[in-house]
């Protein structure tokens, strides 16, 4: 989704608002925190009504399940290792940010013994009344070289170093006000998660700086929305004067102005040209973008679980491993493991349906009616049956679908191998 939004942004740069860009960014956070594979079923299913399936269904077998005693194969030993890796700098960079918000809520605490006077009362009341905002809101005169700032999401508490019912006042505050409305403390919340969990991914860096601007600067265009141009250039320097005094860098619990000279000359161009803006094609290219970034579900493999008998001979257990990341042995033999050890086996390679029905299958004889051939396919499974030396077998077993008009077959991903000390087919 990221790549979409720097896609998008190089198409069409200087020619919409910057809400659209906003929009879409919102949406990439969400994407990085959302694990999207149970999509996939969804959409399967809906493909499903209009393209029938046309062959096998592929299946990984990635883990198989047991209880009492585990075995881990080299790949999923070392995907520990590196998990307990990520989980450590998780931690690490949480309470560096835990250790943030202390100090900054230590800020804030400074001012709760502070009561609001009428004047700011009215103040707020008016502003709020304008921009929609129906939750409690907190205003406070800010001291002397603090920032403008607006911390919390429940109850949003605003310190405003002007003096209040001051023009320059009144710009700062409904700036924050549409901060406030748009929930963006809790955004920069979720985006401070997605920098935390991805740590390890470079183009995490880039979306947090894309967010931080994209929010400040659809923030501007909806604070100016309809206002004269001279209203827009004063807002201008009021937002030059606030970086030369007090610039504050991004945190996560509140929302400030930026002291990045070259940041605010991109707002201030950004701010004086007209750009154009439709909530209803915005929502509707967001949904596209959204629905097509949600196809990558598909890359996604399933997952078939198997358990093994506690008597495993190490050869089982080791084959296992082979095409498996963890293998656990139970206490008991399960049905599903018991219905395999006593498959039925009339042929060396044989299709079973659905309803336990048994077909010989041979490449040779099928392939000369396959091409005149429309093809019914129904699902079931594919056996190959082995003999080896010293009196055993082996059988592989893969989903599979079989045309009953020629007796063609589609074989799909293995399900199982099952070894036999003595063969009894």
């Amino acid at each position: 989704m990221m790549g979409m939004y720097l896609l998008l942004k190089c198409l069409l740069r200087n020619k919409v608002s910057a809400r659209l860009y906003y929009l879409v960014i919102r949406v990439t956070v969400l994407f990085y925190l959302i694990p999207l594979p149970f999509l996939k079923g969804w959409y399967r299913k809906i493909i499903r009504v209009f393209v029938p399936a046309k062959q096998a269904e592929r299946i990984w077998i990635p883990t198989i399940y047991g209880s009492s005693k585990m075995y881990v194969n080299n790949y999923e030993a070392a995907q520990m290792i590196v998990v307990g890796v990520w989980l450590l700098i998780v931690g690490i960079l949480m309470m560096r940010w835990i250790l943030k918000y202390v100090r900054i809520r230590r800020q804030i605490d400074k001012y709760t013994g502070n009561v609001m006077t009428e004047k700011q009362k009215s103040f707020l009341e008016r502003l709020k009344k304008q921009y929609g905002v129906k939750w409690p809101v907190v205003l406070y005169q800010a001291r002397e070289g603090e920032p403008t700032i607006t911390f919390g999401i429940c109850r949003p508490v605003i310190i405003c170093n002007r003096e209040m019912n001051s023009r320059e006042a009144e710009m700062l505050v409904r700036h924050e006000m549409v901060h406030i409305r748009r929930m963006d403390v809790l955004w920069k919340l979720l985006v401070r998660l997605v920098v935390m969990l991805h740590w390890w991914n470079p183009i995490i860096r880039k979306l947090r700086r894309e967010f931080e601007r994209v929010c400040e600067y659809s923030c501007d265009e909806i604070a100016m929305q309809e206002k004269p141009r001279e209203e827009v250039k004063e807002y201008l320097r009021l937002l030059i004067n606030e970086a030369s005094e007090t610039g504050k860098t991004f945190i996560g619990w509140q929302n400030g102005f930026t002291d990045d000279m070259e940041d605010i000359k991109d707002r201030m161009e950004n701010l004086l040209k007209k750009k154009k803006w439709n909530r209803y094609v915005a929502g509707m290219l967001v949904a596209v973008l959204t629905f097509c970034n949600s196809m990558t579900v598909f890359a996604y493999r399933d997952t078939f679980y198997q358990e093994m008998a506690e008597d495993s001979s190490q050869e089982e257990i080791a084959g296992s491993l082979r095409s498996a990341d963890i293998c656990f042995t139970t206490d008991g033999l399960d049905n599903d493991f018991r219905s395999r050890q006593g498959i039925e086996i009339l042929y060396e390679k044989q299709f079973v349906d659905t309803e336990g029905n048994i077909y010989p299958y041979s490449e040779e004889e099928t392939m000369t009616a396959y091409g005149s051939c429309s093809h019914d396919l129904v699902s079931g499974t594919m056996t190959e049956h082995m003999g080896k030396s010293g009196g055993g077998c082996e059988i592989k077993e893969y989903h599979a679908q079989r045309c009953c008009k020629c007796g063609y077959a589609v074989e799909g991903e293995r399900i199982g191998v099952y070894t036999y000390d003595a063969c009894l087919h």
